[in-house]
């Protein structure tokens, strides 16, 4: 069953077999040319023992990343595993058992890594190593801002880089003056509870983000959440960073006061600058992008064919301007949105390339009669009322309409009423 297999891709996946780890010494005693397997971020079981039977019998393994597992039981995995470039899965969860990290040992094939509850006396392993990362993910480790500046200053060559903003902006600085060859930053919200808001400068702003548009110019992929935003941090995306396709940003509630809204300048200057953006995703809060900053994003987002837009505009007069440009735009997304809908109807005739549409929040009729508006041949559009017993944005009404061959569905949960084409016709 698995002699040939080349490939095993099971990341994130739901599994029953959870106590269970048969599969993987099947695995590991039948084939000898498999070269990724990946059960990263799922509850499968898998025994140090098989896993270095699997690496010892399969001598092209290029990419191993799995369920959690003991560092230190995998000395041995490591020290046979000549091919392996990537990997992800290891624990540093330990401490009661002695663990010693002193003379640990990767491959020198090794580019790319992602660890588990790596603290402050455990990333000392990794800094033999830094000069030969191309990818290091650092999002569910337990480190400082001082920690991440200590990591990243010996790794020049990185051209991914995924971590929570506990980063803060002095560890942007130090990306930006390090990792000259970047292509792809992933800067996720951290922990409220631990991490970067027990450390004052693990906030995110735009004096990082100046300092990495500015010092990354390569960077192709970004996406951000931040704590305080400037039309001037946009414009120098827009100015330094020309090879941008995806770009997504999300501005976090944790700070009171915001240094300048709206940010309409700003993402106009960065739409005009990024001429080679596809994706495009701006979450703000009210009032950070108005009507204005609407019909910027309609007029110069002419590459976009994806985008998701949180608490933008201030009218249906900001999203009718909008529509009439995104002359590329398949796939839109709106999130807690003020517009009505007929207007969010007519807007979705206007963008001639919409291939998909949901809206989650927005001035809702009980019924959705409004939305007919926009009904046209193969074009589904289905109605989700309002739920009060469900916190927002849960409880939100909602709009999802596509192109489809296939009709109406037949599957849709209680919730979901489909307004065009109805059920049966």
């Amino acid at each position: 069953m698995f002699r040939k297999l080349e490939t095993l891709f099971l990341e994130e996946s739901s599994v029953a077999e959870k106590e269970n780890d048969e599969w993987l010494r099947e695995l590991a005693t039948s084939n000898t040319v498999l070269e990724t397997l990946n059960f990263f971020l799922t509850d499968l079981r898998a025994s140090p023992a098989y896993l270095f039977l699997l690496v010892r019998n399969c001598r092209r393994l290029k990419t191993l990343k799995i369920s959690d597992c003991f560092m230190s039981d995998l000395v041995d995995l490591f020290r046979t595993a000549e091919t392996l470039q990537d990997f992800a899965g290891g624990s540093f969860d330990d401490q009661d058992q002695g663990g010693n990290y002193a003379n640990y040992y990767f491959p020198p094939s090794v580019q790319r890594l992602s660890l588990l509850y790596m603290g402050t006396n455990e990333m000392q392993i990794l800094f033999p190593y830094g000069a030969t990362l191309k990818k290091l993910d650092l999002q569910f480790t337990f480190l400082t801002t001082e920690d991440h500046c200590q990591l990243v200053q010996r790794c020049p060559n990185l051209e991914v880089l995924e971590v929570r903003d506990v980063i803060g902006d002095r560890g942007l600085e130090v990306v930006a003056r390090t990792c000259k060859k970047l292509q792809r930053l992933r800067v996720e919200r951290g922990d409220d509870d631990q991490g970067g808001l027990e450390d004052e400068q693990g906030r995110v702003t735009q004096v990082g983000l100046m300092a990495v548009a500015e010092g990354c110019p390569d960077l192709e992929y970004w996406a951000v959440h931040v704590s305080d935003i400037t039309n001037a941090a946009l414009e120098a995306i827009g100015a330094f960073s020309k090879n941008l396709n995806d770009f997504r940003l999300v501005l976090l509630d944790r700070e009171v006061h915001i240094t300048e809204l709206p940010l309409d300048n700003g993402v106009r200057a960065l739409l005009r600058g990024c001429t080679k953006l596809r994706r495009f995703a701006f979450y703000v809060r009210p009032g950070a992008l108005s009507d204005i900053g609407l019909s910027y994003v309609g007029e110069f987002g002419k590459t976009v064919r994806y985008m998701l837009l949180g608490n933008a505009g201030g009218s249906d007069d900001g999203l009718l301007a909008f529509a009439r440009g995104c002359p590329s735009l398949q796939k839109l997304e709106l999130r807690s949105c003020c517009f009505s809908e007929r207007a969010l109807a007519v807007a979705a005739l206007q963008l001639k390339s919409l291939r998909y549409l949901w809206v989650q929040g927005y001035k809702a009729s009980p019924t959705g009669t409004d939305l007919m508006a926009m009904v046209r041949p193969f074009w589904n559009i289905e109605f989700i009322a309002p739920n009060q017993d469900e916190p927002c944005p849960e409880g939100q009404a909602q709009i999802l309409a596509y192109y489809s061959l296939a009709g109406a569905r037949t599957d849709c949960p209680h919730s979901v009423i489909p307004l065009y084409p109805s059920v049966g016709s």
